[in-house]
């Protein structure tokens, strides 16, 4: 078996795209994993795709629709054979013109072992063949999935890897355009109404000077000059902001290091009209000088539309 980490150096030297990636392996491995992973970067996911319908979905998604296409095969897959799987691998990537990656991950059994006992899940061989014990099912895995190894393009020994790690070789893996800027929703709200669940950022803007008081400025929004005039008046505002682009001028990088698929800010206050409003549109302007892809929702004023 050839060692994974040539495999992963051989990957950095050719970055190229490619509209199909199979992602095999060993079972508890983190197939499942990387598949949601490589989906995050673009790829239509099939999991544990049937062998016999392997052909049909590659002619119908890849070479017709053009579609960038992963699909994990593994101990589950239904009809698996290797002579069956290397057949067909060979046979598309004749069709492709070698425009296929395929990707082994491994795990040493001692860790494979401790994941399964962890999970409490059974191994796929042992409902397969009726194997009761684990040991046995890991190591006939091993077996069968041998020459599939020595066929792969990559080989990624996940023992020990975090997932983040795993991203990022995976990424590096497939010449993923993980480079381009990480989309980052920037949102308002309102304290009524609670914080939004997808957000990886709250800030509570109930620190400044509610202009909801002010008997002219009650009924504009954080989207009208005048509002944005008074907001900026208060202190406040601008020592907090210019705190708040120096976390995120450290942070954002990083996250896109990742692969995170996006990255969402949420900026809150009483009602979600004024104070967050505005909070959302000068980071979301910030953001945007620094070239990053920023989107902006107001949910408050969605919900009034």
């Amino acid at each position: 078996m050839a060692q994974p980490q040539d495999h992963i150096i051989e990957a950095q030297d050719t970055p190229l795209v490619k509209p199909l990636v199979v992602v095999c392996g060993l079972a508890g491995s983190g197939i499942s994993t990387a598949l949601h992973f490589l989906e995050d970067a673009g790829y239509t996911a099939v999991d544990n795709l049937p062998l016999y319908l392997f052909d049909q979905l590659i002619s119908r998604e890849v070479e017709a629709n053009k579609r960038q296409l992963v699909v994990s095969i593994d101990a589950r897959t239904s009809g698996f054979s290797s002579v069956a799987f290397l057949t067909l691998i060979t046979d598309i990537r004749k069709r492709l013109d070698q425009r296929v990656m395929l990707i082994f991950l491994t795990t040493m059994k001692d860790e494979l072992s401790r994941r399964f006992n962890v999970t409490r899940r059974r191994h796929p061989l042992m409902h397969m063949n009726g194997e009761t014990d684990l040991s046995k099912a890991i190591d006939k895995d091993i077996h069968r999935m041998k020459d599939i190894a020595e066929l792969a393009d990559i080989i990624i020994d996940t023992t020990g890897v975090a997932p983040q790690q795993l991203r990022r070789q995976l990424l590096l893996a497939v010449g993923s355009t993980a480079k381009e800027p990480m989309p980052i929703k920037i949102q308002s709200f309102s304290y009524r109404h609670g914080a939004p669940s997808d957000s990886d950022l709250v800030f509570d803007m109930r620190f400044l000077t509610n202009p909801h008081w002010v008997s002219d400025l009650t009924n504009k929004t954080g989207l009208d000059a005048v509002i944005q005039d008074y907001i900026q008046e208060d202190p406040a505002f601008e020592r907090f902001m210019n705190q708040l682009k120096a976390q995120l001028d450290l942070i954002l990088p990083l996250y896109q290091q990742e692969g995170r698929s996006q990255f969402t800010i949420s900026f809150g206050c009483t009602g979600g009209k004024h104070r967050s409003v505005y909070a959302v549109e000068y980071v979301a302007a910030y953001l945007k000088s620094r070239s990053y892809n920023a989107q902006i929702k107001h949910l408050q004023l969605s919900s009034e539309a």
